[in-house]
C-alpha cells in the first residue's frame, strides 16, 4: 500500500423518518444525526502547500451534502421513494452525494468511509470501495 493521509470532516443534521415493519420505528421519530467522512490522498498528490484537501473544504461538502436533510421527513424525499431511510440508505446516499462534490472541488481525494450515527450509540459504516 502506498504512503497516503486519511483526511476527516463531520456534518450533522436533524431530521425524522419512519421504518415500516419496524416496531417502534414504524412510528415517525427523528433523531441528531451525525455524518463523518473521511477521504484518502495519495502522498504524491498533496498541493502546492502540502495539503491533500483543505478541512473547510470537506466540512463544506459534508454539509452540503446532508443540507436538505435538514428539518425534513426523509420518507418523502426523492433518494427514499424506493425504499424507507435506513441508516444504511441514507449513508450510501450521503456518500454518492460526497464523492460527487469531491470529484469537482477536490479530484485528488476519494471517500474511503463515510461514518453516520443515528444515536450516540447507533452508528453505520459505509466504505464505498
Amino acid at each position: 500500500m502506498s504512503a497516503h493521509y486519511l483526511l476527516s470532516a463531520e456534518a450533522g443534521f436533524s431530521a425524522a423518518h419512519t421504518l415500516p415493519g419496524v416496531p417502534m420505528c414504524e412510528r415517525m421519530h427523528g433523531h441528531n444525526w451525525r455524518t463523518r467522512v473521511t477521504v484518502r490522498v495519495e502522498q504524491d498528490a498533496l498541493d502546492r502547500s502540502g495539503m491533500g484537501v483543505d478541512f473547510r473544504t470537506l466540512e463544506r461538502i459534508a454539509g452540503e451534502a446532508v443540507g436538505d436533510f435538514e428539518h425534513r421527513y426523509l420518507n418523502e424525499l426523492e433518494p427514499f421513494r424506493e425504499g424507507p431511510p435506513t441508516a444504511e440508505r441514507l449513508a450510501r446516499v450521503v456518500c454518492g452525494r460526497v464523492e460527487e462534490l469531491l470529484a469537482r472541488a477536490a479530484p485528488a481525494a476519494q471517500v474511503v468511509e463515510l461514518e453516520l450515527w443515528e444515536m450516540p450509540q447507533y452508528r453505520v459504516v459505509y466504505r464505498p470501495r
